[in-house]
């Protein structure tokens, strides 16, 4: 499935550098009812609830995606006002991949103490992973759940050919970058198959679109002189550490 990510310009060139990702921890994401789609009004429910929440934010961290690379809010909201950037991946289907669902109410809450572990089950968890409200409906949101297990420079990481690869950049309409910046950052590898193209406001919607104006780039991981020159680098590097 195709999805997209928005991020801003630095930390957009920092992910292809590094061919990550970032997992964002709940605990870090911009909605207060994060896990929280069910009504708190009883207090040892409540409680209960708030210990559920906790185990899953130990646990696992989660990548968000977009169904679409139009949307002018997510542009500003997450690709820092037009001046970032939207990376598309083809993601594997798979229990990781879910879509999220929106409603306009908070539903009822299912503590019941006097079922198993007071009526949390997997219904429940699955709601709690992948309900909000409706309001955040513009962003189309897929969330990929990511272990937290190796933690480097006090974050998280996903790569990208951990089940997901890169297939293209779009660089904001108001961005600085140029598509030399990102296909030097991208690089040359030999499964890359990237198109790297610049967004626009369009002229008949309130939509993104792609600006036809401006160059196109396709790295397909079949330029041989780079990639002889970087194996030439590398090559040269070991042999100075012998």
């Amino acid at each position: 499935m195709r999805l997209y990510y928005y991020t801003a310009k630095q930390w957009g060139m920092k992910s292809l550098w590094e061919k990550r990702l970032k997992i964002a921890q709940y605990a870090d994401l911009n909605d207060p009812f994060e896990l929280l789609p069910f009504t708190q009004t009883d207090k040892e429910a409540r409680a209960h609830t708030k210990m559920v929440v906790n185990v899953l934010s130990q646990e696992h961290g989660v990548l968000c995606f977009s169904k679409s690379w139009r949307t002018t809010l997510m542009w500003a909201h997450y690709g820092d006002k037009h001046t970032g950037m939207c990376l598309g991946f083809d993601i594997e289907d798979g229990p990781h991949l879910t879509k999220i669902d929106y409603v306009s109410r908070r539903l009822p809450s299912p503590i019941d103490f006097s079922k198993p572990l007071g009526g949390v089950d997997e219904p429940m968890l699955a709601k709690c992973l992948n309900v909000k409200h409706s309001g955040w409906k513009y962003e189309k949101e897929y969330r990929l759940r990511a272990a937290l297990q190796e933690r480097r420079d006090s974050n998280y990481y996903n790569s990208f050919n951990n089940g997901m690869a890169l297939r293209e950049v779009i660089i904001g309409a108001r961005s600085t970058l140029s598509i030399v910046d990102v296909a030097e950052a991208i690089g040359t590898e030999p499964e890359a198959n990237v198109e790297i193209w610049t967004a626009r406001a369009a002229h008949g919607t309130f939509n993104m679109c792609a600006n036809r104006e401006l160059p196109r780039k396709t790295i397909s991981g079949v330029e041989p002189a780079l990639n002889k020159q970087r194996q030439l680098a590398e090559a040269l590097r070991q042999y100075g550490k012998e």
